[in-house]
């Protein structure tokens, strides 16, 4: 029988300094050490807490680590005592071993930054969105924004025009298109993990930034959007369709392409042929090779091409933030239980990426129990719904006891 994997004092004294004493928790921060009103004491209010369960029947399971990988600084993220404790609540369920990975890996690439002046990792996140002017009636919300977003609301909500600006700050074209029907004014807030503000207007067409409090021509360097709609075309027949849909190249898509096999279930093989491409699907145990995937049912198309966003996604994070904005696909999962899967699937497939899905239907929100979730109802303001409200709880440390 396997043992508990508890953290050695050492070890959470590692996963403590790594984080600065600070709660890992996205948009918390707060400072777990400092000093008690007696002069001889400190007040300790953080714990480690096990990313994987530290008993193989725990929160989030073992992830396939054995006991010694278990209670590794790896499998630890530094919490203040009230995030420590709600992360092993309910079962584990309200966060994901991959999100407790994200906000680690955030968390620590923000403090090696303040400590050094030079970021040792990219990674990063969309905190916020402020819409001062814009269609759909958007003006005057504010969106604050998880790892994993469910944005759902009835046709004319503005859920795609949310998604759009979202997209517009490596996309401006979104906002010069609107802005030639509306004045469009927007502000982004995100973290690389150095904090960035950018101010975008739209005037008839015509696009300005202020970046960080100075006036630019376009953001250079901005966080990475993979837009998969609809309306981008869904033709997994076409190498070209393919590329333009993720923003690559022909030559990247081809080698994205040839490492989907490795990762997926369902796709066994891919073949590319000139300009067109060939897929060999396991679909219940059949092999089928499919020469015309615009044929295939609707939902295995959605599948296909959340997988292949996916793993964009999944290796575009780990040189910038990248955020992946799935609009209206989960249109075509009537069964809940692919909708289950799916979720599950982008989880770990797209690992550190951040994620949207837009879907009007309220079913997908309740499948998505530990993402964050804003309903926008049809112009009469909009409400983010986050898992757990949080009370401080603190104890003493008091040298000699």
């Amino acid at each position: 029988m396997s043992r508990r994997a508890d953290f050695p004092p050492a070890v959470r004294k590692i996963i403590a300094e790594r984080a600065g004493y600070q709660c890992s928790v996205l948009n918390c921060g707060r400072l777990t050490i400092g000093p008690a009103p007696d002069g001889s004491a400190t007040v300790r209010t953080g714990m480690a807490a096990h990313i994987f369960a530290a008993a193989p029947n725990g929160p989030r399971g073992t992830g396939g680590l054995s006991p010694a990988e278990r209670s590794e600084p790896e499998n630890g993220i530094w919490c203040c005592y009230t995030h420590g404790k709600a992360i092993d609540s309910e079962s584990g369920s309200l966060y994901s071993a991959t999100q407790l990975k994200a906000w680690k890996r955030l968390h620590e690439a923000r403090k090696g930054a303040e400590v050094t002046g030079v970021a040792s990792d990219s990674y990063g996140l969309v905190e916020l969105i402020r819409i001062d002017s814009a269609p759909a009636s958007l003006a005057g919300r504010t969106f604050n924004l998880g790892m994993r977003n469910i944005i759902t609301g009835p046709n004319a909500s503005g859920k795609s025009v949310l998604t759009r600006l979202i997209a517009s700050v490596s996309h401006p074209d979104h906002v010069a298109k609107m802005s030639r029907r509306q004045d469009v004014d927007i502000a982004v807030k995100w973290f690389d993990p150095n904090n960035h503000d950018v101010a975008t207007s739209g005037r008839a067409g015509e696009v300005s930034h202020v970046l960080d409090g100075r006036s630019v021509p376009y953001v250079a360097r901005p966080y990475k959007t993979i837009l998969l709609s609809l309306d981008t075309g869904d033709s997994l027949e076409h190498i070209a369709s393919l590329a333009q849909m993720l923003d690559l190249n022909i030559a990247s898509t081809k080698a994205l392409l040839r490492l989907l096999p490795e990762a997926s279930d369902v796709i066994r093989e891919i073949q590319i042929v000139g300009d067109r491409v060939e897929w060999v699907l396991n679909l219940q145990g059949r092999l089928i090779r499919e020469t015309r995937p615009s044929h295939l049912p609707a939902l295995l198309s959605a599948q296909l091409l959340v997988e292949l966003a996916s793993a964009h996604a999944r290796h575009h994070a780990r040189v910038e933030p990248t955020f992946l904005l799935i609009d209206g696909l989960f249109g075509r999962f009537h069964d809940m239980n692919v909708v289950r899967s799916t979720l599950e699937r982008l989880e770990s497939a797209a690992e550190h990426a951040q994620v949207a899905v837009v879907t009007a239907s309220r079913q997908v929100a309740d499948c998505a129990t530990d993402w964050t979730i804003a309903e926008l109802e049809g112009g009469r303001g909009s409400e983010f719904r986050c898992p757990v409200d949080f009370e401080v709880q603190t104890t003493l440390d008091i040298p000699g006891r």
